[in-house]
């Protein structure tokens, strides 16, 4: 995150801390998830696995084993929200969009990799009602920045749609993304992304421009 002189503000040794244990449960679950499938692992072997207690684990994660896997959604949609916030004020909605959306995970910031991406893919891949959690999930998490994408269009969300469509637009590409590469992993993860933000950024174009 900026601070107001610009520079990136290290998060402290606590925060380091907590982000190291909530990782190390994480990896552990997935790791777990992926040989042994999603309904096999308790949560006491996850514990376990990563060098916690139980208690810790669902201090981590209230909802068990399903919370774990909401953690890609929930992920991405706060370093989106972040990087649209951090976008000059003078940028449309449409290239601010764009442009934030290179901070999701994929693009290997600090918080995950391929593999891991990859991982939440094929576990969920093969729990259809799983997987359907969690695109939920980001789709609902897409609806708390319909306002900040009506703010920068200067439009009202309650009687606009072009916020809404615009987020629910770049879910669909992330969506359609990360369900052809689950299909083929010899695919390059972010020239799909790229090429499905053009489809949408050719779709949205007039619209973004027009009443």
């Amino acid at each position: 995150m900026s601070s107001t002189t610009g520079e990136f503000k290290r998060p402290g040794v606590r925060e380091r801390q907590r982000l190291a244990t909530s990782q190390a449960i994480e990896t552990a679950a997935l790791q777990l998830f992926a040989d042994r499938g999603f309904e096999a692992p308790t949560a006491a072997e996850i514990a376990k696995t990563a060098g916690v207690s139980v208690r810790t684990f669902f201090r981590y994660f209230p909802g068990g084993k399903e919370d774990v896997m909401l953690q890609e959604a929930r992920r991405a949609m706060d370093l989106l929200r972040e990087a649209l916030e951090a976008r000059p004020p003078h940028e449309s909605a449409l290239v601010a969009v764009r442009a934030a959306s290179r901070s999701l995970p994929w693009y290997g910031d600090e918080y995950g990799d391929d593999r891991a991406i990859r991982m939440f893919g094929q576990i969920a891949s093969s729990h259809r009602d799983l997987l359907a959690r969690m695109l939920g999930e980001r789709q609902l998490l897409a609806e708390t920045l319909v306002e900040l994408v009506a703010l920068r269009m200067s439009a009202d969300p309650r009687t606009d749609l072009r916020p809404r469509l615009l987020l629910h637009g770049l879910h669909a590409a992330m969506t359609a993304t990360w369900l052809t590469w689950i299909d083929d992993p010899q695919l390059d993860l972010r020239e799909l992304f790229e090429s499905a933000l053009d489809v949408l950024e050719r779709g949205m174009a007039e619209v973004m421009d027009g009443r």
